[in-house]
């Protein structure tokens, strides 16, 4: 089954082929070769990203100008997982309210729990076929956690989806300026 945009499945199609709460974003960035794409999503900092930045400071989060988003910041929502050379994937798992979280690494429990009341996430960063994306999927192993986790999702989406797109302009903006410099 082919992914976005025709390219071969990502990582995250892979581990949440499935999900009740997906958010995606792309910009275009034609004509780089993708290693130097996957620099910059490592390298971009909060400076770089000042809507974002602004947004997620009032989760009083560390987003400190020389910070990198990508791997210093989303990664401490999850665990970085195993992933191709074109994706940074994390994922992560919530247990809400008084639901204990199962025993296991979070790639464990995003790929194999079943156990009811946990919040399965998955989120990546990918650059395939000239687009840089990215993506977050949520999926609920029953329906109350999908029904309680609702609200919160339709509350936060907007902000978040500014802060995703701040973040891949700030990443777009890098490449094409590395790029006129060689």
């Amino acid at each position: 089954m082919p992914g976005e945009n025709g390219s071969e499945p990502s990582e995250l199609d892979r581990l949440l082929p499935e999900w009740h709460f997906r958010e995606l974003h792309r910009v275009p960035v034609r004509g780089v070769a993708t290693d130097r794409v996957m620099a910059a999503v490592h390298a971009t900092t909060w400076g770089e990203a000042p809507l974002a930045r602004a947004l997620v400071a009032l989760t009083r989060a560390d987003v400190s100008a020389g910070r990198r988003i990508v791997p210093d910041f989303l990664s401490t929502m999850g665990e970085v997982a195993p992933s191709a050379e074109d994706e940074f994937l994390f994922v992560g798992a919530q247990a809400p309210g008084d639901t204990p979280r199962p025993p296991g690494t979070l790639l464990e429990i995003v790929t194999g729990c079943r156990e009811p009341g946990i919040l399965k996430v998955g989120m990546n960063v990918r650059y395939a076929q000239g687009v840089l994306s990215s993506e977050t999927r949520i999926l609920a192993t029953d329906e109350r956690t999908r029904r309680v986790f609702a609200p919160y999702w339709y509350l936060i989406r907007a902000g978040s989806g500014l802060t995703r797109r701040s973040m891949l302009a700030a990443i777009r903006r890098r490449v094409l300026r590395e790029s006129r410099r060689s």
